[in-house]
């Protein structure tokens, strides 16, 4: 017990150093700690805005796997627009923090690639070097918006979940849109440490925003497959009518764990019944 207060301080302590947001403080059915940092960047997607969808703008960090040093396996990922990848990874690079930048959601604009980093060493010592890094992007203290939530959004949200057999993320008090995870279970290590239970690496993730009068709004997702399952997933997708584009996976993955980002816009239950589908074949 006494591991799990310490380690959900280390959390809290992170979250608040950066400037971010505990997701799922660390826990014996949670062993990672997830952290979330909202940035303010406007960028549309098959022509609605996906601002307020956090699974796009914000950026995540995962850490745990503690060795008896204190030190954990660090993972991070950061949208970060294509004007600032020079200044952000130059800062990386100054810093000695592993870093991989891929690309982001297709349609999406402007493009918003993501940059990858990992370590291994004291969370805090991690979030203190990631501070120049964090300076330089648009960063917020929670994502907010104009739109009230309605009751419907929630049924909504709930339905989905249950459709996919997920669960709802729990963020700080948000205000437009609906995240949820689906946890998946994907041997993996990186930097030759487990990674098997980090939410950020193996979790699938799906959203939806920008919900209009008719009940259609812009879906998210992102599905992590296995390299050599990447292709008929992605064709599965393509039959259901579904936009997806292929991203590579954190860098010193053993076996590479890549994803399959998801768009569409349609009633959110329709998308979750074709995501299903294409999952369980059902």
């Amino acid at each position: 017990m006494d591991h799990f207060i310490e380690t959900q301080s280390l959390c809290h302590s992170f979250a608040s150093i950066i400037g971010g947001y505990t997701i799922l403080p660390i826990s014996p059915q949670f062993p990672f700690c997830t952290i979330g940092l909202s940035q303010c960047i406007e960028v549309n997607m098959l022509g609605r805005s996906a601002a307020d969808s956090t699974m796009v703008t914000d950026a995540y960090f995962d850490f745990g796997n503690f060795d008896a040093q204190g030190r954990a396996l660090i993972i991070g990922r950061i949208p970060v627009e294509i004007r600032q990848i020079p200044t952000v990874t130059g800062i990386l690079a100054r810093q000695g923090i592993l870093y991989k930048v891929v690309n982001g959601y297709s349609f999406s604009e402007p493009d918003l690639p993501i940059i990858y980093v990992a370590s291994i060493e004291c969370p805090i010592s991690f979030a203190h070097r990631l501070l120049p890094v964090l300076n330089t992007l648009p960063t917020i203290p929670v994502h907010q918006s104009n739109k009230p939530t309605t009751i419907y959004m929630h049924e909504t949200c709930n339905q989905v979940s249950n459709i996919l057999g997920g669960f709802l993320i729990p963020y700080p008090p948000q205000q437009s849109f609906c995240s949820i995870a689906l946890s998946q279970y994907h041997p993996i290590t990186i930097l030759g440490r487990c990674a098997t239970q980090s939410p950020t690496v193996t979790d699938g993730i799906f959203s939806f925003v920008s919900m209009d009068s008719q009940g259609c709004a812009l879906n998210i997702g992102r599905i992590p497959v296995q390299l050599k399952d990447a292709n008929e997933v992605m064709l599965k997708l393509t039959r259901e009518g579904l936009y997806s584009n292929f991203v590579e996976g954190f860098p010193c993955s053993q076996p590479m764990l890549s994803y399959i980002y998801v768009q569409q816009i349609e009633k959110p239950v329709v998308f979750a019944e074709k995501i299903r589908g294409v999952l369980y074949g059902a």
